[in-house]
């Protein structure tokens, strides 16, 4: 089970659309990919061009240590 629970809150908290690899590709904006911490990995391919996951306001709220949620999946 997700750490980070799919709320309509959640999502407007969500750095992803601000990442520099969620923003390298027009794929994931498209589908409407965002809050990997809770949803899962991305379908996009997506190139490497840096992690913000450490910034997002979820990350602190909910303890988070990892990163690259759209690369690695959710937050256990």
């Amino acid at each position: 089970m997700a750490k980070v629970p799919v709320t309509p809150e959640n999502e407007t908290k969500c750095a992803c659309p601000r990442c520099p690899t969620w923003m390298s590709d027009s794929c994931p904006k498209e589908k409407g990919e965002n809050l990997f911490c809770a949803k899962g990995k991305t379908a996009c391919e997506l190139p490497d061009k840096g992690c913000i996951c450490g910034t997002c306001p979820i990350w602190t709220e909910y303890g988070l240590s990892k990163g690259y949620f759209c690369f690695n999946g959710v937050a256990e």
